[in-house]
């Protein structure tokens, strides 16, 4: 691995791996559709790519050995955007010769589909990208801790002190940081062991919500108490929220929403529950905790 560009690099999923990648010593760039628009850190050169113009992915994938790519959510875009794109990007890796890609999931995909356009498109190119002929490894994310620094959570935490989200109380859940699933995606690429796997990622411990809040209140020194949303208004806010004022769109992105969260709270084993021991043994990493990202991310007054 020599020069590393990183697709959705503008993104916080992208903005962890330059950081990573960084840390580690590689040269790396980062995708973007308008370079004079965006902001990367570290100081990383921006290349001007549009996965729905296969000319730009040509002149920019010639210029790296390995790709970090990273897709938009097919809950909140087009899927046959997303998967037109997405097969745009392989077709064109495939003639200039990319030697190495990792795919950043963003979450959980079964080994079959299971009829949610989200898991579903993923699951597709999971297994395109497996089948095709570049060497790949494919990460995913059960769940983001850092999505509690978003704006479907955010306020009842900062305002409330309550951890409001829509897993249910008995669920345990494997939270992993931004960064550190960027570290583990540095770790699969340098190691040719992993060309055509694919990982399931949390983090070092599955807690239930209440648990998770626990762990909240002792990194923050105030009481933090969990409240199990309902799916259905997790799903309705979200498309609200994602949705626009396109009504079409919002109640795509619900129903989309309410039925793989059902999925994750009912399924067992739970989607949302990893092993890591023997990852984090293997590559020598140790994993954030709940109180470890609370420490550093001081979200309460």
């Amino acid at each position: 691995m020599q020069a590393v560009l990183v697709i959705g690099a503008t993104g916080d999923q992208g903005a962890a791996q330059l950081t990573a990648l960084r840390s580690a010593g590689y040269r790396t760039a980062g995708a973007t559709r308008d370079a004079r628009r965006s902001s990367l850190p570290c100081g990383t050169p921006a290349v001007c790519l549009d996965l729905n113009d296969p000319g730009s992915l040509g002149r920019a994938l010639t210029a790296f050995d390995t790709v970090f790519l990273n897709l938009p959510s097919a809950s909140f875009s087009d899927p046959s955007v997303v998967i037109n794109g997405f097969r745009h990007f392989l077709r064109v890796a495939e003639e200039t010769g990319v030697a190495r890609v990792v795919f950043n999931a963003s979450l959980y995909v079964a080994d079959e589909a299971k009829g949610y356009p989200a898991h579903d498109t993923r699951h597709r190119i999971v297994e395109e990208l497996l089948a095709s002929r570049l060497a790949t490894t494919v990460v995913c994310p059960v769940i983001f801790i850092d999505n509690l620094m978003r704006g479907w959570a955010l306020p009842a935490l900062r305002d409330r002190r309550v951890l409001r989200y829509p897993h249910a109380e008995d669920l345990p859940v494997s939270w992993i940081s931004l960064g550190d699933v960027a570290r583990l995606m540095v770790a699969f690429a340098e190691d040719p062991a992993t060309v055509g796997q694919k990982y399931i990622v949390g983090g070092p411990e599955a807690l239930q919500g209440a648990q998770t809040a626990a762990a909240l209140s002792r990194a923050w020194g105030q009481t933090v108490r969990f409240e199990s949303l309902p799916v259905a208004t997790f799903a309705r806010e979200m498309g609200s929220l994602f949705g626009g004022r396109e009504r079409s769109a919002a109640e795509r992105i619900s129903a989309d929403l309410a039925a793989i969260y059902r999925w994750y709270n009912e399924a067992r084993p739970s989607p949302f529950t990893v092993d890591m021991q023997a990852l984090q043994a293997r590559y020598g990493i140790a994993l954030t905790t709940v109180y470890q990202w609370g420490r550093e991310h001081r979200l309460l007054a």
